[in-house]
């Protein structure tokens, strides 16, 4: 049990620290506002931007919701290192938000791309807060010719590891407010 507070002591530090703006509490509880955020992602029109940035929701537990293993791979932040010390039962309203594999899009002047955990946790008198962290934040940084890529010789996109990206975060926390705050 107080490896578990710790744990989430040095969650909620390590995402305030990063971008204090990503938290949001709501007034849902947590299978609620998991829920909801199942349903805002699946009722995404094609048509829209956002569809691509977020195009597939998972519950945590759910098949397609990566291991822990696969998750702490480097390079893992501070705060998906504290996330992961997290026992399973306070983990098991989170959801994992993924885009289209080849999709970029534009973050603080780069080509930016990475997966979002929604963490949730109870705060009292049915309301829930949420963090956001960000999984294998990556930056596109267009084609260079390989003579030996994994296909023979050829241009090959040039994908770097890069910092978390505060704008899409908070570009994030906006959908989340929008969706979590239309009425059920």
């Amino acid at each position: 049990m107080k490896g578990s507070m710790l744990a989430m002591l040095a969650l909620l530090l390590s995402t305030a620290a990063r971008a204090q703006d990503s938290a949001l509490t709501v007034r849902m509880t947590p299978q609620q506002a998991q829920q909801t955020i199942l349903q805002a992602v699946r009722r995404l029109p094609a048509q829209r931007e956002e569809q691509r940035r977020y195009r597939m929701a998972v519950p945590y537990g759910a098949p397609l919701f990566p291991p822990d293993a696969d998750l702490a791979l480097p390079p893992a932040g501070p705060a998906l290192t504290a996330w992961l010390q997290l026992p399973a039962e306070q983990r098991r309203h989170d959801v994992l938000i993924t885009p289209d594999v080849d999709y970029y899009w534009n973050a603080e002047g780069r080509q930016y791309a990475c997966q979002f955990i929604v963490h949730l946790r109870a705060a009292g008198d049915g309301r829930s807060q949420l963090a956001l962290l960000q999984v294998r934040p990556t930056v596109y940084a267009g084609k260079s010719f390989k003579l030996l890529g994994r296909t023979g010789p050829g241009a090959y996109q040039d994908v770097r590891p890069t910092t978390p990206s505060a704008q899409s975060a908070a570009e994030l926390r906006a959908f989340l407010a929008a969706a979590l705050a239309q009425p059920q």
